[in-house]
């Protein structure tokens, strides 16, 4: 038995992970260097929560990296609380009590989901999961064997199992998988074979050709979807989506319902509308074709300036190498020098006061050295680290203007003609509109001011996204730079701090007596 079961009832807590990560954890004494060092829960890939009652799922945010999940066999009624744990791929649900899919959104890594033994009766709330290769939902309560048609929209499942299911007593229910389910390669862990897809295909032949030429106008649908919403966002960096048509346009008149009824003057009217329509969609073209031919010299400057910074770190690289080569020459030498003084000493052929004096002579020659070359590794470093529409929306304003001059004064000559022939017949949608001239100048005010607020927050928009883009690009060169100069730093520290003790444990090397305290002093 799992050594976590537990008797009673239970939610998962932050105690009964700690306890199952320890049992499940490494044996012996990597096990216990691993309690002793404490567990790092955010690097855990994998947990079981068997068998222990848990009716409801909780607290496993303390787990972000967890990549398989197992808490079957347990008391859950309803999937939730799973929402942090974006790296998983395996998750075994079975021997549960759930009664619906649900929750399961954000999970989009998932490969294997296990359903097994629940109360499930409807197949939903999986469209997120594009990768899952391997689903099993037998033994629970689905009744429509046509909601394994859902799975159609899986390209990568390979594994599927519904055997327990109401759906799945008929017994061609394995040939209406086989039919349905063309990329499904194993039913209840059998391989489908060949003659099974054709005896399949030819028993529901009509109702899979009807199927086929629905998903294709639904392809269809989905296809140009994201053909739109791909353009919108190549537009969206240039800051202009939407701006190659007639959304703008279209924009300011939503929700200028006095706007809109004007209209039913009559012809004129409708004129004046088009004509500023055909002007104003020009001038939304001109920021569009701006926009797009800005972002492809923005593209390339961008291209152009990370060209230059690589150029300059790698020029700066091959300076580095060249200090450091000529430092390690230079090392060699006296490194050299100090082993021949060494056995000059034990040949008794130098003194140790003479030896004492010439490493320390050298002592201080190594430190300048060391010194020089860390300014200039460090100088080349700082080098590096230091270099690192308006007038068309006026134009649409302008057009705005010019058309609520014009509709005012196809208004007001309306308005006269109407007052001059009693028996003028007047749509009564505007009668409201047209009853008076103080109405009537009320009315084209507030369109008027609604049309401009519309241009003024489009051009708000492109300004603040494109400044923020800007600082959004010079924030991130300034960090990354930051990153890669301390690391840097560090690295050029590292290298010559390690120069320096390899000087010190050579020079440290007892030769005759030992070393004059003062010498060694000066050294360290």
């Amino acid at each position: 038995m799992d050594p976590c079961a537990k008797r009673e009832p239970q939610v998962i807590d932050h105690h009964m992970i700690e306890k199952c990560l320890e049992e499940q954890g490494l044996k012996g004494e990597a096990g216990r260097l691993a309690r002793l060092e404490g567990i790092p829960w955010d690097e855990v890939e994998a947990i079981r929560l068997q068998f222990m009652n848990i009716l409801r799922i909780d607290h496993l945010w303390v787990l972000p990296a967890l990549k398989n999940l197992s808490l079957s066999n347990n008391l859950i009624e309803k999937i939730e609380n799973l929402e942090t744990l974006v790296n998983l791929v395996e998750l075994d649900l079975s021997f549960n009590k759930i009664h619906k899919i649900e929750n399961l959104d954000v999970l989009v890594n998932l490969k294997v989901l296990t359903l097994f033994e629940n109360h499930i009766e409807r197949i939903e709330n999986l469209d997120t999961l594009k990768d899952l290769m391997i689903c099993s939902i037998g033994n629970n309560q689905i009744c429509d064997r046509d909601m394994v048609i859902y799975f159609r929209k899986f390209q990568k499942l390979k594994s599927l199992n519904l055997a327990g299911n109401p759906c799945a007593d008929d017994s061609d229910f394995r040939l209406f998988v086989a039919a349905f389910l063309p990329k499904v390669v194993y039913y209840e862990y059998k391989m489908i074979q060949s003659h099974e897809r054709d005896e399949g295909a030819l028993l529901f032949r009509s109702q899979l050709l009807s199927l086929e030429e629905v998903e294709a106008k639904e392809q269809e649908i989905i296809d140009r979807r994201e053909a739109e919403e791909a353009e919108a966002e190549l537009h969206a960096e240039s800051f202009v989506e939407f701006l190659g048509g007639n959304h703008l346009f279209e924009l300011m008149f939503q929700n200028d319902f006095d706007g809109k009824t004007l209209m039913k003057i009559g012809d004129e009217a409708k004129e004046i509308l088009d004509e500023f329509e055909e002007e104003f969609l020009a001038s939304c073209r001109q920021v569009f074709e701006l926009g797009q031919e800005q972002y492809i010299i923005r593209k390339k400057e961008i291209e152009q300036f990370k060209r230059n910074v690589d150029l300059a770190l790698a020029k700066s690289q091959q300076e580095s190498i060249g200090h450091m080569d000529l430092f390690m020459e230079k090392k060699k030498k006296l490194f050299s020098m100090i082993k021949t003084y060494q056995d000059d000493v034990d040949n008794r052929e130098l003194t140790i006061g003479e030896y004492n004096q010439n490493i320390y002579t050298h002592a201080e020659e190594y430190t300048v050295f060391i010194h020089d070359t860390w300014l200039l590794l460090m100088g080349l470093e700082m080098t590096v680290f230091e270099q690192m529409d308006e007038a068309i929306f006026a134009q649409m304003r302008n057009q705005e203007q010019a058309y609520m001059e014009n509709i005012a004064d196809c208004a007001a000559r309306y308005m006269t003609t109407a007052s001059l022939q009693p028996d003028f017949y007047m749509p009564k949608e505007l009668k409201p509109i047209l009853a008076e001239k103080e109405i009537l100048s009320n009315s084209l005010a507030a369109s008027h001011d609604m049309h401009l607020l519309v241009i003024d927050n489009r051009e708000d928009r492109l300004v603040n996204r494109a400044k923020a883009w800007l600082h959004n690009l010079v924030s991130n060169l300034q960090r990354d730079e930051v990153t890669r100069n301390r690391t840097k730093v560090l690295e050029i520290n590292h290298f010559l701090d390690i120069q320096r003790d390899e000087f010190d444990v050579l020079a440290a090397m007892e030769v005759g007596p030992s070393m004059d305290p003062d010498i060694t002093a000066a050294l360290s």
